[in-house]
């Protein structure tokens, strides 16, 4: 599957958007299927982040390595993970006045367990990119702006 990439204006200073990308502890409380988020120790702008996401007919862990750049980019690639064979995506953020105008990008290939067929696997993988994309957008648009 390809990147899918969606903007979205946001009705907050870019420096809190940023706070709330960074804050990956709070996820479970608004991101759409995040049941637990576990951010691990920061080093000159790396975090590995342990995720818990449930897809619905599975809970599945992984790490991600998030290259943070306050403010304007957040981007992270996949270290580990059960079903994953990738997850990569960014967020890119600008100034417009007051507002963030929010670029946000993913990528996500699962791996196909034993007796699971390919058609299940293309389903979820799909709606982790091409249907919850706008969910986790809007997700983050109202947990910012509500503050």
């Amino acid at each position: 599957m390809a990147a899918v990439t969606e903007e979205i204006l946001i009705e907050v200073p870019v420096e809190r958007f940023y706070d709330v990308i960074v804050d990956y502890a709070r996820y479970p409380e608004f991101v759409p299927g995040i049941k637990a988020c576990r951010p691990r120790e920061e080093r000159a702008g790396i975090r590995e982040v342990e995720y818990e996401l449930d897809l619905g007919i599975k809970r599945i862990r992984y790490l991600l390595r998030h290259e943070e750049l306050r403010p304007s980019r957040v981007a992270w690639s996949l270290v580990s993970g059960e079903l994953m064979k990738v997850s990569n995506g960014s967020w890119e953020l600008a100034p417009e006045g007051s507002r963030t105008r929010a670029r946000y990008s993913v990528e996500v290939h699962l791996s196909k367990p034993p007796l699971v067929p390919q058609s299940v696997i293309d389903r979820v993988s799909d709606e982790l990119t091409r249907v919850q994309l706008p969910r986790t957008l809007h997700a983050f648009k109202r947990r910012a702006e509500e503050g």
